[in-house]
């Protein structure tokens, strides 16, 4: 019996990859690195579960290398920003940020191309709010979900001792990003889940 109104982090992967349950309807946020993408697959097999839909926040390649691997596992229905879908169907590359680490993470480190995924604006779903939070990728997305009163944010924002900021190394355009870090801040009493760190509530 699926929970209604659970949230679950998926023990073990890198970037944090969250199962949610709304009545009986389950939902994957991220796909982390491709070994995570084993983890991710291993954990709903050990609940005898699947994810029908997947929401992918941007696309770096610790937030979509597992992605390949969750298709074929479970051939669930895959959404991912309109502006990043094809670096996700591997026919375009990822625009790296201005830090040593960004490039050489963007040279080094290949993800599997992925079809047969969806702009998210095609998505039609009453149990999630797609907000554009771009700034950290060029379209990063962040999903909310009213029932649960829970804003799931991949890399727009993280918990850096106690303050809410932003990955400056990664991120590639710095004032867009800024602008998304301030909207995700309004959401007053919301539960913000990030890509790294911890959870929080905005506005506290």
């Amino acid at each position: 019996m699926v929970q209604v109104g659970a949230i679950n982090l998926i023990p073990g992967t890198m970037a944090h990859c969250y199962d949610i349950s709304i009545d009986r309807k389950r939902y994957l946020i991220d796909a982390g690195m491709k070994g995570s993408g084993r983890k991710i697959v291993e954990y709903y097999k050990g609940l005898n579960a699947k994810p029908e839909t997947v929401l992918i926040t941007h696309y770096h390649p610790d937030h979509i290398g597992g992605l390949s691997l969750i298709k074929d596992a479970f051939n669930p229905s895959i959404y991912v920003p309109d502006g990043e879908i094809e670096v996700v169907r591997g026919r375009a590359h990822m625009v790296p940020a201005g830090s040593f680490r960004s490039k050489f993470i963007s040279r080094m480190v290949k993800t599997t191309p992925v079809e047969g995924i969806m702009p998210i604006s095609a998505m039609e779903d009453e149990n999630v709010q797609v907000i554009p939070t771009p700034g950290h990728t060029p379209d990063s997305r962040s999903y909310y979900f009213p029932s649960l009163n829970a804003m799931f944010v991949g890399d727009s924002a993280i918990l850096s001792k106690g303050i809410m900021s932003i990955n400056k190394g990664f991120t590639l355009d710095y004032n867009r990003a800024m602008k998304s870090l301030e909207s995700i801040k309004k959401m007053r009493g919301t539960m913000i889940y990030a890509g790294h760190g911890e959870s929080y509530t905005a506005g506290q």
